[in-house]
């Protein structure tokens, strides 16, 4: 996690895993989850950083969080209109 966030934030180039195959196997993950990952998320966040560094890592957070539930939640199939197949 320290290696991730270190290139998020920091651009440092150290984290060189795939966030995304990683999360595609937890099935038992739901969207609701990430509500509540958030929520400790920003908490956290919250106890080392000012406020205004605190921001930055939590929309960087919710970034992530959105672009992973598109990864792990969309389909297609699911939300085309019918016929349009």
């Amino acid at each position: 996690m320290t290696d991730f966030w270190c290139s998020v934030i920091l651009k440092s180039g150290v984290y060189q895993g795939r966030p995304v195959p990683a999360h595609l196997k937890l099935k038992d993950v739901t969207e609701a989850d990430f509500e509540i990952w958030l929520a400790l998320f920003r908490e956290t966040a919250a106890e080392p950083f000012a406020p205004e560094t605190s921001v930055v890592f939590v929309e960087r957070a919710q970034r992530i969080a959105a672009s992973l539930k598109l990864a792990m939640f969309f389909r297609l199939d699911r939300t085309a209109p019918a016929g349009s197949q």
